[in-house]
């Protein structure tokens, strides 16, 4: 999912051109205060004109508690957006008020109800960090979950959130490994955070792999560099594909006797090893 700064044509152009699953046509950090009601019409206007390609198209609104939240939906949900990043949640509450007010706009511009979705960034607030799961599973609209640190880093005073080694220190450690729990919980998808050094790609390659292996679906990209070594970090590798279709073939052929556990390249399988296979190939399909 790659962010675009709501209003600037120049980077809107070029998103239109790369390889991100997902547009977030930002209207919140990107956007400055006396500059955000002139650029929702914008963002509509390339929801409503542009040709995505087939790239999800998100729009990050305002938070509610800020009054502009509400006109950020109101204008923008002509244009049908996939859904809505919601910034800075702090309680279920924040996510149903969102949710709420497009029942009415969905009504009102004849779009199905319910199919808007919403992406929560459930740990920019610690109240929100703290009710991580509540948010995950406040509103079937909700069809993953991300986290972030520099707002959280900022309302809690924190001097740096990294280690000399560009490792995270606990407490966003804590917050990235209580969004892929708590969407793994809800059964939505769990969405990496930013990385914000855009000169790093080693640094940003082995996140990347950190993030897989916590069972994060997908990451956030800021820099249209970012986006290739995003992709081949969470797609699986042709390796990783044979080793999973051979292993579901063998289940298949095990089931068919009454086995369902067996030795497989000198471990033991069962169960849980076929639902991540089964979870690779999607994750393959879907790449």
């Amino acid at each position: 999912m790659h962010f675009v700064p709501g209003g600037n044509e120049k980077m809107m152009g070029k998103s239109l051109t790369i390889e991100a699953d997902a547009l977030i046509l930002d209207l919140e950090d990107a956007v400055p205060p006396d500059r955000k009601a002139a650029t929702r019409p914008i963002v509509r206007g390339w929801l409503e004109t542009l040709d995505f390609g087939g790239r999800e198209r998100w729009v990050r609104m305002n938070p509610l508690a800020t009054g502009l939240g509400t006109a950020d939906l109101e204008e923008t949900i002509a244009g049908r957006p996939d859904g809505y990043v919601v910034p800075k949640p702090r309680t279920a509450a924040d996510i149903r008020a969102v949710a709420q007010i497009l029942d009415k706009l969905e009504h009102r511009h004849g779009i199905p109800n319910g199919s808007t979705k919403l992406l929560p960034i459930a740990t920019e607030t610690p109240e929100g960090l703290l009710r991580i799961h509540e948010l995950a599973t406040a509103s079937p609209r909700i069809a993953g979950i991300s986290w972030g640190i520099e707002d959280l880093g900022a309302a809690m005073g924190l001097p740096r959130a990294r280690d000399a080694q560009g490792r995270y220190l606990d407490i966003p450690r804590y917050a990235r490994v209580m969004c892929t729990v708590a969407a793994a919980a809800a059964g939505v998808d769990a969405i990496d955070t930013v990385y914000t050094d855009i000169t790093n790609a080693e640094r940003l390659e082995e996140e990347c792999e950190e993030a897989v292996a916590m069972a994060f679906v997908g990451k956030i990209s800021i820099h249209p560099n970012q986006i290739p070594i995003i992709n081949a970090a969470f797609t699986p590798s042709a390796a990783e594909i044979d080793d999973a279709r051979e292993l579901v073939a063998l289940f298949d052929e095990h089931a068919r006797r009454g086995v369902y556990a067996f030795a497989y390249k000198g471990q033991m399988v069962d169960a849980p090893h076929l639902a991540l296979a089964r979870k690779v190939l999607a994750r393959a399909g879907a790449a």
